[in-house]
């Protein structure tokens, strides 16, 4: 799902592996299995940039390492023997992280962001609030924080402003008790102190954004804000604006009001769609020799035949349309299928638990309308389940 190439203002979606050599997956002789395992839960600060520095989350951090592996280092050799096979009840300290910033200044410094390991369904799911600075001389040192001082934070941005004498730290996706709709959060870190605040912002706000792009202006006036996604009574949708904030006074301005339709299909009994396993079953006929197995347990899921007719014509509205190629240096563009009508671009997204249909621009009402129940009514047949149109913003 996502990449490990850093975005503007600092938003990382992965570790830079490329970076990482054998030697820094090593842990070396300074880090002990007693050490280890007095190290290997993920905890917070207790103050303000509390220096948390010690030698097993360094080499966890310079490696990359998960705490599968990690473990896998130091288990006894009983534990060995009997294969005994480490699932964790909680939260252990991660060197690898999803949704991590990464902001270099001037001075050589970088500075890594929170972030999160695992998914919210695991055990030991965790979202960081700590600080961990690179120096040119090659030191680590990495800074905790309590929750009452920075929130866990994860797939924000970090923008260094004002001479690099702080870096604002903007969006979360968050805990889900943590989030609120409407409101985007920010903090300041000052770099020479380390000290963090949170600060509030005036003007019209692009709400509980995260996984966006932040781009500080040639003149350090301003942080443009775009894409991501915003939190909503409906979850979390698709930023289609731009945003900027500026610096000095912390006030958004909206830079555009894009009159973009968009609606929702879902299945009526709120189950999961299936569009995944359907391309993987398609793959594996396609492609015979990639080594997928042909047959899957799709039938028994959705409690039919699958119906690959349907499935193929999904994207194919019964109207005029050109298909767009997808971008292989995207990412993210396996989710997503990309036509024109009359111009005008329209993108199909499976977000597994319901297709978002994306118009950027402007379409007789009659040929959305028309997209709409063709791809309700194709849904329905690829599903084996009546699925409803949602339609979002003002519709």
């Amino acid at each position: 799902m996502l990449s490990g190439e850093p975005r503007s203002g600092g938003l990382v979606l992965a570790d830079d592996e490329d970076e990482v050599t054998d030697e820094d997956r090593e842990p070396g002789p300074e880090v002990t299995s007693k050490l280890f395992r007095r190290w290997q839960k993920a905890v917070r600060g207790r103050s303000p940039a509390e220096d948390m520095t010690n030698p097993v989350w360094r080499w966890l951090f310079r490696g990359r390492v998960d705490p599968y592996h990690a473990n896998e280092r130091f288990r006894s050799r009983l534990q060995k023997m009997l294969r005994r096979v480490d699932f964790p009840s909680e939260p252990r300290w991660a060197g690898c992280r999803m949704g991590q910033s990464r902001t270099e200044l001037a001075d050589g410094r970088v500075f890594w962001i929170a972030g999160e390991h695992e998914d919210f369904y695991d055990p030991d799911f965790f979202i960081y609030n700590d600080v961990i600075i690179e120096s040119l001389d090659g030191d680590l040192r990495i800074f905790g924080y309590p929750e009452s001082v920075f929130r866990p934070t994860d797939f924000h941005s970090a923008t260094a402003v004002n001479g690099d004498q702080s870096i604002l730290i903007l969006g979360n996706v968050g805990y889900p008790d943590q989030r609120e709709v409407g409101r985007t959060q920010i903090f300041r870190l000052d770099t020479p102190t380390l000290a963090m605040s949170e600060v509030h912002s005036t003007g019209q706000q692009p709400g509980w954004i995260s996984d966006h792009q932040a781009t500080l202006s040639d003149d350090g006036s301003s942080i443009l804000v775009r894409g991501g996604k915003v939190l909503s009574d409906d979850g979390f949708l698709e930023n289609i604006d731009d945003w900027a904030l500026s610096v000095a006074e912390l006030h958004w301005d909206r830079l555009t009001k894009r009159q973009w339709i968009r609606f929702q299909v879902a299945r009526h009994d709120g189950s999961g769609l299936h569009l995944w396993n359907y391309d993987m079953r398609k793959f594996a006929s396609e492609y015979p020799r990639a080594g997928f197995d042909a047959e899957d347990d799709l039938a028994e899921q959705i409690g039919a035949e699958p119906n690959m007719e349907a499935y193929d014509s999904l994207y194919q509205p019964q109207v005029p349309y050109t298909p767009i190629e997808a971008d292989p240096k995207d990412d993210d563009d396996w989710r997503t299928k990309k036509i024109t009508i009359d111009g005008v671009r329209v993108r199909y997204t499976d977000d597994m638990d319901h297709l978002t249909v994306t118009v950027e621009g402007d379409l007789p009402q009659a040929v959305v309308d028309s997209m709409a129940k063709d791809v309700r009514d194709k849904l329905s047949l690829v599903e084996n389940a009546d699925c409803r149109v949602k339609w979002i913003e003002g519709r």
